[in-house]
């Protein structure tokens, strides 16, 4: 199965978040449907690559209101997560990184880009480079989805 690479761009109250393992989908209004393997980048104030995570199982987030029918908080959420996005993907596992900040990538990396939502990096410079640059920083954390309930869907 082709798993793509993307730099995918985060809020720092957000990336605080998938590093605590309170985040388990990610949101978006668009993405692929194969497996992603997504270098994190992290915005303002932190403004560096620092994060590898794995997404897998696009679902549209629409399809959430009949399943979580039953409970009127989740589909308010939905409904105001329905506003911005269109998607949600499991995030199966996350690994923390040191990491790159936003001035070192642009000294080594020939007009590096900072992501807006994210762009796709496979067989690129960039993708060689954080392979070679990034060390793993602390445990993985890996996600279940097995017993998924109402309260940790559309949460930001």
């Amino acid at each position: 199965m082709l798993v793509r690479t993307m730099l995918l761009s985060f809020k720092a109250d957000v990336f605080e978040r998938v590093l605590l393992g309170e985040k388990i989908y990610e949101h978006r209004k668009v993405f692929p449907d194969e497996p992603i393997e997504a270098y994190l980048y992290v915005s303002a104030p932190i403004k560096a690559i620092k994060g590898i995570m794995h997404l897998n199982n696009k679902t549209e987030i629409e399809s959430w209101k009949q399943k979580y029918s039953y409970d009127k908080d989740a589909l308010k959420r939905i409904g105001e997560y329905l506003q911005h996005h269109r998607y949600a993907m499991e995030i199966t596992d996350f690994q923390n990184t040191i990491e790159i900040p936003l001035q070192k990538l642009r000294e080594d990396v020939p007009d590096f880009v900072v992501p807006q939502m994210y762009y796709f990096i496979d067989d690129s410079f960039l993708l060689n480079y954080l392979k070679n640059n990034l060390k793993y920083e602390g445990k993985i954390i890996t996600h279940d989805f097995h017993n998924v309930v109402s309260s940790q869907i559309c949460q930001s």
